[in-house]
């Protein structure tokens, strides 16, 4: 803020301070004042003779000595304000004032077309071509708004005395925007929604708002593939990171069948064709027999492809032979020792290939006479198979399940039982029964019984096979359940039961009496007969037909 202190004022406050001084030192009993500052707009920062008290207004300043005092009222944007006064013992002193604010010069706002909105700070100013005064001093936002074209937003300092100016020319709004593609590495392929737009890096141009599929190739890296927005006179932006693919190593050699590994693992044996990362890669190739090969190869975007000849090693893989047979002798590596001669011919005959190839057999054989993928000194039986150690336990469990499942088959029992029973009867009739047959085929066994129940009351029972009555006289009249409980008990494994379950209907018997017959003038009493229901029904005759009968006589 500016300062326009007055020195003569300064002077007249310093010599009034120094008298103010002297009074109050004589007078140590002095009541002190209070000062009440107050401004329009408040806020203002307070200088009581020339020392800030860290406050604003609008406030009150306690405990002020009497006498002369000078304030000074700092507001950014206002122009400072000073004024001397006095303050008496135990009175409020009233300092108030309305800050004037530092305004600009002139403020031209010009465009192109004209007749833009002007808003300084968020509010309204009027339209453009246009002349603005008496705007504040500083710094202000200045936003310029007009109907289908694109807003213009700027800063402007306004200061005191100097005139300032905004001109500016509206563009169209777009109706389309623009997708920026770069890629790393560049120089790749852009294609847009399946349309081919170029290489990076590039601007696409005039792009219809809306969302792509984007896909980015190049030659030896993977596709890289996202999507992207596109905003009306929007710059959208895409970056590729592309990730070198995968390509073909083929490596051939002379033998076939030799170990190849890449980096340290292994990756199978030749003719070999396996995907790798491109870059510089150790190939290493070995087979028993042949000098090892190590080499370091740089595999490009292409591929690569290898051959080697191996050289052939035929007397140290011959003497390597019979080094490890000699060592095994104790586990009579036959075998092997037969492997070893036929390595020794086939190199007597220039052979050398398959002189290594039985030295190695002889080697592999020595090492594992009985061939169960345990080498000697940690196998059970160097000379048998260890699988028929393995598994002579399951076989002999085996055995063991076989001999007690034919035994079982043997000593199985299947009781049977037939049932014939009369679906009603009479309950007169005396002579009504069930027919039972009952037997229990199979194997051997040490009990046989056969309970029959009716209605849960058991009334026979049988301990041999066979075909027997039982009665059903006695019931009274309704349904009753007859049950045949069959149970035999096996030489061996338990015992066989079983029950079958039918029900028969007890018919009551129906009594009928006769009214007495008038023979002249003797009265016949008819005997009483008794008739089933049956012989009813079939007669068509009830008690109405006897009534009827009966009332014609």
């Amino acid at each position: 803020m500016k300062k326009n202190p007055a020195m003569r004022i300064i002077s007249v406050v310093i010599f009034l301070l120094l008298i103010q001084a002297g009074i109050s030192s004589a007078d140590a009993q002095t009541q002190k004042g209070t000062i009440s500052v107050s401004s329009e707009p408040q806020g203002a920062e307070i200088y009581l003779n020339d020392e800030y008290l860290g406050i604003q207004t609008n406030t009150f300043i306690q405990d002020v000595f009497p006498g002369i005092h000078y304030v000074r009222l700092e507001l950014e944007g206002y122009r400072t304000w000073e004024q001397i006064f006095e303050v008496r013992e135990g009175e409020i002193t009233y300092v108030s004032h309305g800050m004037e604010p530092v305004v600009g010069g002139p403020f031209t706002v010009s465009t192109k077309p004209e007749g833009a909105q002007i808003y300084i700070d968020g509010d309204f100013f009027g339209i453009s071509n246009t002349i603005l005064y008496d705007l504040p001093e500083g710094q202000h936002r200045v936003l310029l708004v007009l109907y289908n074209y694109s807003d213009y937003a700027a800063t402007v300092t306004i200061n005191e005395g100097i005139s300032q100016s905004v001109v500016h020319t509206f563009e169209t709004i777009p109706t389309t925007g623009r997708i920026t593609v770069a890629s790393v590495p560049s120089n790749a392929e852009i294609y847009l929604n399946g349309e081919f737009e170029g290489t990076t890096r590039k601007t696409l141009q005039e792009v219809v708002p809306g969302t792509y599929d984007v896909v980015i190739k190049k030659n030896g890296y993977d596709d890289w593939t996202g999507r992207v927005d596109v905003a009306a006179g929007k710059i959208s932006e895409v970056i590729a990171e592309l990730s070198p693919s995968k390509v073909l190593i083929l490596v051939n050699t002379v033998p076939e069948e030799v170990s190849v590994s890449i980096d340290g693992v292994y990756s199978g044996t030749t003719p070999l064709e396996i995907p790798s990362e491109q870059g510089l890669h150790t190939i290493r190739i070995e087979k028993f027999g042949y000098e090892r090969i190590e080499t370091e190869v740089d595999v490009g975007a292409e591929g690569a492809s290898f051959s080697y000849n191996l050289i052939s090693m035929a007397p140290q893989a011959i003497a390597e032979a019979k080094q490890v047979v000699s060592e095994n002798l104790e586990y009579r590596p036959k075998k092997a020792q037969e492997a070893l001669l036929d390595a020794q011919k086939k190199y007597e005959e220039g052979d050398s290939q398959s002189a290594i190839t039985y030295a190695e057999s002889a080697i592999i054989i020595a090492r594992d006479v009985d061939g169960d993928g345990v080498s000697n000194p940690f196998d059970i039986s160097p000379n048998l198979h260890n699988i028929v150690i393995y598994i002579s336990p399951f076989i002999l469990l085996f055995l063991v399940l076989v001999f007690l499942g034919k035994d079982m088959l043997r000593h199985r029992v299947n009781p049977e039982i037939d049932l014939h029973l009369p679906v009603t009867i009479r309950e007169d009739d005396m002579l009504a029964r069930a027919e039972i047959t009952v037997n229990a085929p199979g194997g051997p066994y040490r009990g046989f019984v056969c309970t029959v129940y009716i209605d849960g009351i058991s009334v026979d029972h049988f301990t041999n096979p066979g075909k027997y009555d039982v009665m059903l006289s006695g019931r009274s009249p309704g349904v009753h359940r007859l049950m045949v409980h069959l149970q035999v008990a096996k030489e061996r494994y338990g015992k066989s039961e079983k029950k079958v379950e039918e029900t028969f209907i007890v018919e009551p018997t129906v009594q009928v009496h006769r009214a007495p017959e008038i023979n002249g003038d003797d009265i016949i009493v008819p005997e009483e007969t008794h008739f089933g229901t049956d012989d009813l029904y079939e007669e068509g005759k009830g008690d109405d037909a006897n009534t009827k009968d009966d009332s014609e006589e």
